[in-house]
């Protein structure tokens, strides 16, 4: 029985190996043995105990350590028995089902969702001051079971459980709903697994009795190729292509990008090695850096920001892509050409997979999320007004690097807000 925090440091192979697991210096981890673990070290280290089934007293983590998957996952069986025909469905496909912890370590929300979704976080701190908060969604916890367990080959999940948005009052949601989703996660046939995604959410809302329906797609590939064919600057690429994927700020980047920028410059006064502010000086020379070669780049012309704001509210039939593209005075080079043959490619398996279902091109769908890379869908049922996304989901292949996996791994899922899909299956009859 492990019975000190110390003790579990080196049980799980010493001060070198958890800080890389924690991915913290070595310094934190000699205050980690004197004061105890902090709540995201806590989660992790509890975790990984598990898995080497070693036996660690409750003081050491704050809460009783129990049988393998008991402490950071919920285990309440389901009460709803329409829940459980939606996973049976999921698992007679092939999909192992996945419970996580309601109550989650803040971080991982915060840095990857985007500012629209920190802004509706229900957030607070446990008495170590470690920032936790109510899951507002269900694909992060999962994938991050999914790095936990080690066994990173191909895993089909499911999953079922509550979700929590804080909602502007008079916004007509919920802040609290039902969630259940699935996920392929480091799949080998990248667009295949999209078409399957959408396959199974069909079939499910269709369970449901959920007849009428409209289904919007995106690609974030396609703005991308659009930035490579302009040939701006890297920084002026990245900085656009992270704002068009949050959606709020890609308005206020193109105000940014379109003005010169000034810069005075000086000699940088700190060590990379110094930590000012609780910034590393590695990271303020990066930016420093950064700023000084901004100076240098020229701003966007008028033509460009004109093209870039149109390319961002396009909607139309997704079968007559390219030519409202041309329609709208955007030249097609040859690599925004290559997205679009991939972009009809994926087209013509979903126009197969529903043939009398109207699919639908629309550049503003998937950009609340910002962990998303590609493909993004979205089925809506529009007679319920505010609420009329029923399901959502797409392509996420940086997320579980993000979440510390050793390498950058293909992921794609979706999942549906029950409680919508069951009010659009009234609208439905």
């Amino acid at each position: 029985m492990l019975t000190t925090s110390s003790q579990v440091i080196d049980a799980l192979g010493g001060t070198q190996t958890v800080a890389k697991l924690l991915n913290v210096g070595p310094s934190a981890i000699s205050n980690y043995r004197k004061k105890g673990f902090p709540g995201r070290a806590a989660f992790i280290l509890a975790r990984q105990c598990e898995i080497q089934a070693l036996k660690v007293s409750p003081a050491v983590f704050g809460v009783p350590m129990q049988e393998p998957d008991q402490i950071w996952r919920r285990q309440t069986p389901l009460n709803n028995t329409r829940d459980n025909a939606v996973l049976a469905l999921f698992k007679a496909s092939g999909f192992n089902q996945c419970d996580t912890s309601i109550l989650q370590p803040a971080d991982p929300f915060v840095d990857l969702l985007g500012e629209e979704m920190r802004r509706r976080l229900f957030t607070f701190e446990d008495p170590r001051g470690e920032t936790l908060c109510l899951r507002p969604d269900l694909t992060i916890p999962t994938a991050m079971s999914f790095i936990e367990t080690g066994q990173l080959g191909q895993a089909r999940l499911c999953y079922s459980g509550t979700a929590f948005r804080y909602q502007p009052r008079g916004a007509g949601k919920p802040e609290e709903f039902s969630q259940i989703g699935i996920e392929i996660l480091n799949g080998d046939k990248k667009l295949e697994d999209e078409i399957e995604i959408v396959s199974h959410m069909i079939d499910a809302i269709n369970a449901e009795g959920v007849k009428r329906f409209e289904i919007y797609i995106n690609d974030l590939a396609l703005f991308a190729a659009l930035l490579d064919d302009l040939n701006l600057p890297q920084r002026q690429k990245t900085r656009l292509m992270r704002s068009f994927a949050h959606g709020g700020t890609f308005k206020t980047t193109l105000d940014a990008l379109s003005q010169p920028t000034t810069f005075v410059a000086r000699d940088f006064p700190y060590n990379s090695s110094e930590t000012i502010a609780g910034r590393s000086g590695a990271d303020i020379l990066a930016r420093y850096k950064d700023k000084r070669s901004a100076a240098d780049s020229e701003p966007l012309s008028q033509a460009i920001v004109e093209h870039l704001l149109a390319f961002s509210a396009l909607n139309c039939a997704a079968n007559k892509l390219r030519e409202t593209i041309v329609q709208i005075g955007i030249q097609v080079g040859p690599h925004l050409e290559q997205a679009i043959i991939h972009f009809q490619a994926r087209y013509k398996k979903l126009n197969m997979l529903i043939p009398n279902t109207p699919l639908i091109f629309s550049a503003t769908r998937g950009r609340k999320l910002a962990y998303y890379t590609g493909f993004v869908f979205e089925i809506c049922v529009p007679a319920l007004g505010p609420r009329q996304i029923i399901v959502s989901g797409g392509r996420y292949d940086d997320l579980l690097a993000a979440l510390k996996a050793p390498q950058t791994m293909p992921a794609v899922g979706a999942a549906m807000a029950y409680e919508r899909v069951r009010e659009a299956a009234g609208q439905s009859q």
